[in-house]
């Protein structure tokens, strides 16, 4: 168990690439922190760099009070696991997980203990005998996982563990990993591009873009309350819809005027919004309300494309040159049948409209 500080890191490598941007990130003790973003966002150099498998060009690491900088990869005690799964060939699924208790010279009784327990709880105990090269990928993974699991480092690092099994076993590993992070009470640090993953396993999450990290916070935090409209887009399936707009003041009231429609925003005063009249303003497609039937001060709009996602589906709503998507409870809708939908007034968030930076008006 360890909490990880990292001060002003800086990376860059020699193509001049700047791959981590001056971060600054805690991640507490026996917490489990996402490390969320793109390709090429810096998210795995990150990591590479608590492991000690990359040296900052600037910038420190600690393990709790403990300058890491400069230690040895194989001094930090740490267990790693990459995307694709690496697995001993000359050796069978118990040899591979009792590899690093063996090396630690852990008695043989001692061992088998711990392997049969891990087995058990990655449920592959029947494969405890096999040969690896029989085996998919899936059950690889969860042998390399087992591996990682089955002694007690001060924390875990995850690459992208899941990326490369099928959508079952994703699930399957996830509620794993969850559960088993809770009861072991380990820090755990997790990277990936998946957004669903993060928000499904994380305590708080980390979005980073172009090397720079950009919100740090719960996931319920960055969904809802995204500071840029990169974190609004980036979370969410599908992304925050976003339109220009301007803020007016008509009939006492102020008037959100998205130039294809117009919306009265009774709680917004117009006053406190300075000399400031043109904002970004985003919306989740869940949040958008939608009606088959004309009801006033709803905008009229014509469904292009149904999108089915599970037990729901996703309307593309065109006005004018816009396209706006709500996510509602699954129903059959023709293409080219008319909608009407309306904007929650507390459901709205409010961007720069330069800077792209969240705004707050209210």
């Amino acid at each position: 168990m360890a909490r990880v500080f990292l001060e002003n890191i800086r990376k860059v490598f020699d193509n001049k690439v700047i791959a981590v941007d001056d971060l600054t990130l805690e991640v507490p003790d026996k917490g489990l922190v996402s490390l969320l973003g793109p390709s090429g966002c810096g998210k795995t150099t990150t990591m590479r760099i608590i492991a000690g498998l990359e040296s900052p060009t600037r910038g420190r690491v600690f393990f709790d009070e403990n300058d890491m900088t400069d230690v040895l990869p194989e001094a930090r005690d740490v267990a790693m696991v990459f995307q694709f799964p690496v697995i001993y060939p000359g050796m069978n699924v118990y040899e591979n997980i009792a590899f690093p208790l063996i090396a630690r010279k852990m008695r043989k009784n001692e061992v088998r203990k711990k392997v049969e327990e891990v087995a058990k709880i990655f449920e592959i105990t029947e494969l405890l005998e096999k040969k690896t090269h029989t085996l998919d990928a899936g059950s690889k993974q969860k042998i390399v996982l087992a591996r990682t699991f089955v002694r007690r480092p001060k924390m875990y690092l995850l690459d992208e563990p899941l990326t490369a099994v099928d959508p079952r076993t994703r699930l399957e590993l996830r509620t794993i990993l969850k559960r088993l992070q809770s009861d072991l009470g380990q820090t755990m640090i997790y990277v990936t591009h998946d957004q669903s993953e993060s928000l499904t396993l994380a305590d708080k999450i980390a979005v980073m873009n172009e090397g720079k990290l950009l919100q740090y916070d719960s996931p319920e935090e960055v969904y809802r309350n995204p500071v840029n409209t990169f974190v609004g887009y980036f979370i969410g399936n599908p992304g925050m819809n976003y339109m220009n707009c301007s803020l007016n003041e008509e009939q006492g009231k102020c008037l959100l005027d998205a130039h294809d429609f117009r919306h009265f925003l009774p709680h917004i005063s117009i006053k406190n919004l300075g000399e400031k009249r043109s904002f970004i303003v985003g919306i989740r497609p869940e949040n958008v309300e939608v009606s088959f039937e004309s009801q006033k001060d709803w905008v009229p709009a014509e469904c292009i494309l149904s999108e089915p996602i599970g037990s729901r589906v996703v309307l593309h709503l065109k006005i004018g040159d816009k396209v706006i998507k709500a996510k509602v409870p699954h129903i059959e809708v023709e293409v080219g049948s008319p909608v009407w939908f309306r904007f929650p007034e507390e459901a709205l968030k409010f961007f720069d409209n330069e800077t792209l930076e969240a705004v707050k008006i209210w």
